[in-house]
């Protein structure tokens, strides 16, 4: 029967592995978003722990915001050849 065992780490360990400080994997274990226990008043906090808290806390990038482009009306597109007179059609028809 073979047995495997995982290196538990301390906060520090976890900090450093991160790339946070030890504060705030004590402030995140006392709020309980870190899993941790306890061996003789010491705090350990196994990788698979570490890894599922990163998970949770993994950030998704934005959805790809659609270009604005004001809808033109028949006036604005027969002849305007100003970006000032087409503006301005804009905000008369947006104040109507």
């Amino acid at each position: 029967m073979s047995t495997t065992l995982t290196v538990d780490l301390s906060p520090c360990e976890a900090a450093q592995q991160t790339g946070l400080s030890r504060t705030l994997i004590y402030r995140e274990i006392e709020r309980g978003n870190l899993h941790a226990y306890k061996v003789g008043g010491r705090l350990r906090i196994t990788p698979e722990a570490l890894v599922e808290w990163k998970r949770v806390h993994a950030v998704a990038p934005r959805p790809q915001a659609a270009a604005y482009e004001p809808a033109r009306s028949a006036q604005a597109t027969r002849g305007s050849d100003t970006f000032a007179t087409d503006l301005r059609t804009i905000r008369e028809e947006s104040a109507a």
